[in-house]
């Protein structure tokens, strides 16, 4: 297997991994993400990045880039390949970029469903990963904007995506809306929790409204109904159980993929629902697609 150096650059974060035969042998980031650093300088904070990787660095091994940095935002806009999309061409390395490192570098493009409006950077390399780890047919990779992907095992084909933007929709009314003002610090509450996605099974019931739910939580507290301090698990509970009922196909597994902190509440949304998952920690996914794309290159 291939040795390399994988960089998954976000809007918020940067972080570069030294793989050698399959394993991280040294990572490093830092705060700046795309979103965070204009663009002229990208180039700049590439080479200064990864010179951190010390002796785990050497100019001949090859680089390649995933995520926001290949957006319209980034170093190189690398555009989409859009969806029916075969297995073969979602580990295809992506773009090639000169001038930047000495390496040979490439930036992974996203994917897409122009029928939907739909666009994805950065999951579909926790898919390719997934794909080979799990025999799930419908992936969930969660957070910020959970991407849902269903893929077609016979044709070797991704064949539909759908965002859902639990993780963005969470932040900005617990931090930027009038439900989380005035909230003391916050703890996690299993049975709060358990609360929210019961409230998620009335919307998806068609008994309540979502947007009314929302500012609801605020009702909820300020009228007793639950400690302020559990605002947050209730939301969360709102929140994850909507989304796993709009997007769980209910008669088979659904693999969610993301981080270790957050995997545990979709799992336990899951069973409150009674519908089948398995989790897989977004690295583990993602090197496990890089792997592939070096692998299939050789």
């Amino acid at each position: 297997m291939s040795d390399y150096i994988a960089v998954d650059w976000g809007s918020s974060n940067f972080r570069a991994m030294r793989v050698n035969r399959g394993e991280v042998v040294k990572s490093v980031a830092s705060p700046k993400g795309v979103a965070r650093t204009p663009r002229e300088a990208l180039g700049v904070i590439l080479r200064e990045e990864l010179a951190r990787l010390g002796d785990d660095y050497d100019a001949s091994t090859p680089v390649i880039l995933c995520g926001m940095i290949g957006s319209n935002i980034g170093i190189v806009d690398a555009g989409y390949q859009s969806l029916p999309l075969s297995f073969r061409a979602l580990t295809a390395r992506g773009v090639v970029l000169e001038g930047v490192l000495p390496n040979p570098l490439t930036v992974r493009p996203g994917i897409c469903s122009p029928s939907e409006h739909e666009i994805c950077r950065g999951e579909e390399m926790q898919l390719a990963g997934a794909l080979t780890l799990c025999d799930a047919r419908v992936f969930a990779a969660v957070g910020t904007h959970s991407k849902w992907l269903r893929v077609d095992r016979h044709q070797q084909q991704v064949i539909s995506l759908r965002t859902l933007m639990t993780g963005e929709l969470y932040h900005l009314v617990l931090n930027h809306s009038v439900v989380g003002r005035g909230l003391p610090e916050q703890r996690f509450d299993d049975d709060r929790f358990q609360d929210g996605v019961e409230t998620a099974i009335a919307i998806a019931q068609g008994n309540a409204g979502l947007v009314s739910e929302l500012f609801r939580c605020r009702g909820r507290y300020i009228l007793g109904e639950f400690d302020a301090a559990c605002a947050s698990a209730w939301l969360s509970g709102l929140l994850i159980g909507h989304e796993i009922l709009c997007g769980h196909p209910r008669e088979e597994t659904v693999c969610f993929i993301g981080a270790a902190s957050l995997l545990p509440r979709y799992q336990q949304a899951c069973e409150l629902l009674n519908l089948p998952c398995l989790t897989l920690e977004a690295e583990t996914a993602l090197i496990a697609g890089l792997n592939k794309v070096f692998s299939d290159a050789v």
